[in-house]
């Protein structure tokens, strides 16, 4: 069991993304063809199938595993319009987690984190990672990476993550991210897969400049943290070739598909999304790692996601960081979400706590009434009429 979760944890934490420095090399083949099955005489390959298929029957059973079948459906069917034809290899599991990371294990199965989900905002960059990672597995990069970790790492280094998805504990995003220096893929492989996955997605009708622009992304959302002081695993610390590997993969994508076309909102995506947004943000407030929280919440508003949700989650982002002046700033923030015009119910709940630890009582049982008005089954509504019932004494 021990060595079984330490094997799903090397995978669970693979590098996600992009190409190497250096001269642009040609595209790379497959490896492997469709339907492939290790040889007699790969024991350790074998091996390890038999270790992910156990892994993977624990995953089904973990409180970790996102259900919902629409958006199931629609990574599944991003990530084999990409495959093609190795489609029937591959196993989706969509995992909750707020890290930025997705991975494929040898014997065909991609794990997909929460994180990645609420940082991409179309189908074209999903396509982008779920591309770069089934290039990884049609250049059999996974199980090098494997036997070079077994000789590497201590199986304690690595246990974690596969515990923590077993068993439902939603383990830190530093913690995770502090291991990917000693999990990357070698730059060959990264440039490899970058390239292949580029060239699998346009061969699929995504657009190929979304493969640079997630890494933009990214490299912003790193730079964001860094000149607001997070200390946290920075992503340009474990990639420092990270902005060369954006523009080599620009300058490759321009030249073989010519200049890139104009953005639009992917609301399709967007909606898909919708209906999990609430969750996959309060997980990520709860990383701490607010610079971040702040810069994914101007990226959403840009792409049209619910003004009240935007504020909402401002809100939560400053109260529960409590730095000086953050109590005035969430109370704006929560204004602003409830005048919206259909406003998230628990910022009236929040707003009522905040008038009352600053003494205006009045304003706090207001909110509060609104807040059982709103959500009239809220699970905490015993308490706050108890608090009302007793704001009405003498």
């Amino acid at each position: 069991m021990r060595r079984r979760r330490a094997i799903a944890g090397a995978f669970a934490l693979s590098v996600t993304l992009t190409t190497a420095t250096g001269d642009v090399p040609e595209v790379p083949v497959p490896l492997i063809q469709p339907g492939y099955k290790p040889t007699p005489q790969g024991k350790d390959e074998q091996g390890l199938w038999l270790e992910m298929q156990e892994y993977e029957q624990e995953l089904l059973r973990s409180p970790l595993l996102v259900r919902d079948p629409e958006l199931n459906g629609y990574v599944k069917g991003v990530a084999c319009k990409v495959a093609g034809p190795y489609c029937e290899d591959l196993r989706l599991y969509i995992v909750r987690n707020p890290g930025f990371n997705a991975s494929m294990a040898p014997n065909g199965s991609m794990i997909v984190w929460t994180g990645l989900l609420i940082r991409v905002s179309s189908g074209d960059e999903l396509a982008t990672v779920l591309g770069h990672e089934t290039a990884h597995f049609v250049r059999t990069h996974s199980i090098t990476q494997w036997r070079s970790v077994k000789k590497g790492m201590a199986a304690g280094q690595i246990l974690s993550l596969g515990l923590g998805v077993a068993t439902g504990v939603l383990l830190p995003v530093g913690e995770s991210l502090a291991l990917l220096s000693a999990l990357d893929y070698s730059r060959q492989q990264e440039s490899e897969a970058d390239l292949l996955g580029a060239q699998m997605m346009a061969q699929a009708s995504f657009d190929p400049h979304a493969s640079y622009r997630v890494w933009d992304m990214l490299v912003a959302e790193d730079k964001r943290a860094i000149d607001k002081g997070d200390k946290g695993a920075s992503l340009l610390r474990t990639h420092p070739e990270s902005v060369e590997r954006s523009k080599v993969l620009r300058e490759w994508t321009t030249a073989t598909y010519g200049p890139p076309p104009a953005i639009a909102v992917d609301a399709g995506y967007r909606d898909v999304m919708a209906p999990h947004y609430r969750t996959f943000m309060e997980d990520q407030i709860d990383t701490n790692r607010y610079s971040r929280t702040e810069y994914l919440l101007e990226r959403h508003a840009a792409l049209g996601v619910d003004p009240s949700l935007i504020e909402f989650y401002r809100g939560e982002m400053f109260r529960q960081r409590s730095a000086e002046g953050d109590a005035a700033r969430a109370r704006d923030a929560y204004a602003a979400s409830v005048a919206t015009g259909h406003p998230v119910p628990e910022a009236y709940r929040n707003l009522g706590y905040l008038y009352t630890k600053a003494g205006d009582r009045q304003s706090a049982r207001d909110n509060f009434a609104r807040y059982l008005e709103a959500a009239p089954d809220a699970d905490d509504r015993g308490m706050i009429e108890f608090y009302l019932q007793d704001e009405d004494q003498p």
